[in-house]
């Protein structure tokens, strides 16, 4: 028995396959929900103000990266972004969207725009700092 390191797209593609074999197994009902990424920018004048992107699996929305350009914050640009995205979720019939961030990446605009705290972990990534798992349930018509 020996640990090495491995490609990491080929090891995650094939643990990703073992995983939903498993998970077809043991909750037969969570199968044929195939994932989906997403990706998203909005810019100005042929310059990107900001972007999204993640992946909708099993019902939710993961944001894996969210970034809006410094002299754009405060203008809209996020709000614009998350609402789009939240308009997909609800297309795509999500039950809720999940994301991390960090206390230095503006948790209050989450907040602000109705994500709940559902986690958070103190002196992460520095002392002085935390990082937080945020989610919001969707309304689903």
């Amino acid at each position: 028995m020996e640990i090495k390191q491995v490609d990491y797209t080929q090891n995650s593609q094939q643990l990703l396959k073992k995983l939903d074999d498993y998970t077809k197994v043991k909750v037969p009902d969570l199968t044929g929900y195939e994932s989906q990424k997403i990706s998203f920018s909005i810019e100005e004048a042929g310059e990107v103000l900001g972007g999204i992107v993640g992946e909708i699996h099993w019902h939710y929305l993961r944001i894996e990266l969210f970034y809006v350009a410094e002299n754009t914050r405060g203008k809209g640009v996020g709000k614009q972004l998350l609402e789009h995205v939240e308009q997909l979720a609800k297309e795509e019939n999500c039950q809720l969207i999940v994301l991390e961030t960090m206390s230095f990446n503006a948790p209050g605009f989450y907040l602000k725009n109705g994500y709940q705290e559902i986690g958070k972990i103190e002196e992460h990534p520095l002392p002085a700092e935390a990082h937080y798992f945020m989610m919001k349930r969707i309304a689903v018509s």
